[in-house]
C-alpha cells in the first residue's frame, strides 16, 4: 500500500499545498493561494480580517484535496511562519482552523524555516558546489541558508524581518529605505558571510520574477525551475517595473494574479539584496519549505517557534 502524505506552508503571501506518495516520490496535487496574510502587519499588530477569511477559504479548499486522497486532515504536516510569529489573533486563528477544518498548525522559526526549506531546495537538485547559499523570500521574512550540499549540514543562517509584503507596506508609507538600511545596518557582520558569487533562490518572488524576465503571461514551472539568471537581468526588471501599478503588471503578466499586489515590492527588495550581497549569478528552484516538510514527515520540536 502505497503512502501518501500532505504538506501546507501558510505563508506572509501565500498558502501552499503539496500532496504526493512518499517512496518513490510521486507529486499528486500541487496548490499556491495568494492571500496576503501579512499585509498591514507592521502597522496593526494582526492579521486583517479580509486576509484571515481568505487564508480560511484557501485551507478549506486543501481539506477537500487532504480528502479526495483519504489523508485524515489531522495528519497534514501544516506549518506558518515569520507573520504568524508576529501576529497578535494568529493563536486565536489557528484554534479555528483546528476546530473547524480539522489541521493542526505549527508556528516555525526562523531557524525551522530555514532548515526545512533547506530539505525542500535539495530535493532531486544537482548542484556543481560543495557549499551553496539559498535564499528565501517571503512576504514577511527573507531566509539567508548557508548550506553543505553534501551533507546537508546548516553552516550558518540569517533570517530578515523583511518580505515582498513588508517591503510593499514600507513602500506606501514612504519609509522601505530607511527601515531596509537599519536592517542591514543591524545584520552587517551577519549579511557579509553570505555573499557569494552564486546564489540559489526559493519561493514566489523569485520565481514570478524568473517568469517575468523570460516574458511569460501563463506561469511555467518547467521552464523556470534551474533557471540560470544574470544579476543584470533583475537590474533589467528593476529598471523596467519599479513604478508599476499592480494593474499594469496584471496586465502584462496575468499569471500573477492576486501576487501582482506585492511584486514591486519583492523586486525592489530583491534589487537591494543583491546589491549588498554582490550577487553575480541567481539559480531558481521552485522547492522549499512545502518540500522540506513534506520530506521530513514531521516538525522536530528544535524547529518550532
Amino acid at each position: 500500500m502505497r503512502e501518501l502524505r500532505a504538506s501546507i506552508d501558510i505563508g506572509s503571501n501565500s498558502v501552499l499545498l503539496l500532496i504526493g506518495q512518499v517512496s518513490p516520490f510521486v507529486e499528486l496535487e500541487k496548490c499556491s493561494e495568494v492571500t496576503g496574510l501579512g499585509r498591514g502587519l507592521d502597522q496593526t499588530g494582526v492579521f486583517m480580517d479580509i486576509a484571515l477569511d481568505e487564508t480560511f477559504e484557501a485551507l478549506k479548499n486543501y481539506g477537500k484535496l487532504c480528502d479526495k486522497h483519504a489523508i485524515p486532515r489531522e495528519q497534514a504536516i501544516v506549518t506558518a511562519t515569520e507573520a504568524s510569529r508576529v501576529a497578535k489573533n494568529a493563536p486565536e486563528f489557528y484554534t479555528r482552523v483546528k476546530k473547524e477544518l480539522g489541521f493542526n498548525v505549527q508556528i516555525i522559526s526562523g531557524f525551522g524555516e530555514a532548515s526545512l526549506t533547506t530539505k525542500g531546495i535539495l530535493f532531486n537538485t544537482n548542484f556543481e558546489s560543495n557549499e551553496v547559499v539559498v535564499m528565501d523570500i517571503g512576504g514577511a521574512s527573507t531566509e539567508f541558508i548557508r548550506v553543505n550540499t553534501k551533507t546537508f549540514n546548516i553552516s550558518n543562517s540569517i533570517s530578515l524581518k523583511v518580505g515582498a509584503v513588508r517591503a510593499t507596506d514600507w513602500l506606501k508609507t514612504d519609509t522601505f529605505r530607511t527601515t531596509l538600511a537599519k536592517i542591514f545596518s543591524d545584520n552587517s557582520k551577519e549579511l557579509d558571510s553570505f555573499q557569494t558569487p552564486v546564489l540559489h533562490c526559493v519561493a514566489g518572488t523569485m520565481t514570478s520574477l524568473a517568469n517575468m524576465h523570460l516574458g511569460n503571461q501563463k506561469f511555467n514551472e518547467d521552464e523556470i525551475h534551474g533557471l540560470t539568471m544574470k544579476r543584470s537581468d533583475v537590474e533589467v526588471l528593476f529598471r523596467t517595473y519599479s513604478d508599476w501599478s499592480p494593474e499594469k503588471f496584471i496586465e502584462k503578466f496575468p499569471f500573477l494574479g492576486k501576487r501582482a499586489g506585492a511584486i514591486r515590492g519583492g523586486l525592489i527588495l530583491t534589487h537591494h539584496l543583491l546589491q549588498r550581497l554582490n550577487i553575480e549569478e541567481l539559480i531558481i528552484s521552485t522547492y522549499g519549505l512545502r518540500y522540506g516538510t513534506f520530506l521530513e514527515g514531521k516538525i522536530a520540536n528544535e524547529y518550532l517557534a
